[in-house]
């Protein structure tokens, strides 16, 4: 963990100290002091404490108009510095995304659904998902993971389903009403769709507990309890982690698209600021 040297700490002390006794001094000779520690906090890497002194000349010394207009540079590079730092967060972060996301590539499938393409696990049939009984993962490309409940031949005029791992542990999902869409009971088949936030906590559950003895039930008028085929399982699991990923992965570019674009606003408003008594500096 890096930390302000002791002797910015000092700087920052006795700059606090210059403003608390500025009616003794002169409001610009208070404001220069300032500005001169916000100089050495960015000429030292630590750009945050910059804009914190900059920030106290602003609120301080409102009257010191030359000295503020001089800070506009200092500040502006300031931003740059953490601008430029976010950035390369971004770019650290995205780097590592993109190898889970090609690593987990190789555990998916993708499905080009004239409606909506989507992945499924590798060596599972999307076609399952309406024929046979058990819970089912989708994942849009966009990370957005879905699960399918099914259950073939059974009249229990399901809403929701409940998970149970072999130590009695539960998590159920919230109540999707019969509509005819979502949950749908028709050609002898009950499947209920959950999307989102709504499938979230079963599939984490999936996922941590041991996946080769879990029970689901399908509540409703009739309960219903099944074994989950460990595959159904195995799969779910493997869709809940390439969501977070794809997830992360979208927040990630984002996050760098909007950094980058802050950089470039900031590297602007440095040129523009650059104090007209000293020569720009060429790399």
């Amino acid at each position: 963990m890096s930390h302000v040297p002791t002797k910015l700490l000092a700087a920052a002390v006795a700059a606090f100290a210059i403003i608390t006794s500025s009616c003794n001094g002169s409001d610009d000779s208070a404001a220069q002091a300032l500005l001169d520690q916000a100089e050495t906090a960015l000429n030292e890497g630590h750009p945050a404490l910059t804009v914190e002194l900059i920030d106290s000349i602003k609120n301080a010394y409102p009257r010191a108009i030359d000295v503020r207009k001089k800070s506009l540079h200092v500040m502006a590079k300031a931003q740059e510095a953490l601008t430029r730092a976010q950035l390369e967060t971004a770019d650290s972060t995205l780097a590592v995304l993109f190898v889970r996301a090609d690593s987990l590539q190789q555990l998916l499938k993708k499905v080009d659904n004239p409606i909506e393409p989507y992945y499924v696990a590798e060596g599972i049939d999307p076609a399952a998902a309406r024929s046979a009984s058990g819970l089912h993962a989708r994942v849009s490309l966009d990370g957005d993971l879905y699960l399918i409940a099914t259950l073939k031949g059974v009249d229990a005029r399901s809403t929701a389903v409940t998970v149970t791992d072999a130590s009695g542990r539960t998590v159920r999902t919230p109540d999707i009403a019969f509509d005819g869409e979502r949950n749908d009971r028709s050609s002898g088949l009950e499947t209920i769709t959950f999307m989102g936030a709504e499938c979230e906590e079963t599939a984490s559950f999936i996922t941590m507990a041991d996946r080769s003895q879990l029970r689901i039930t399908f509540e409703g008028a009739r309960p219903y309890t099944m074994t989950l085929p460990q595959a159904q399982a195995e799969a779910i699991a493997t869709l809940y982690n390439a969501a977070a990923t794809l997830r992360a992965l979208r927040v990630a570019s984002v996050e760098k698209e909007r950094a980058t674009r802050a950089l470039d606003l900031s590297r602007s408003q440095a040129a523009r600021t650059f104090p007209e008594d000293e020569p720009a500096q060429t790399e």
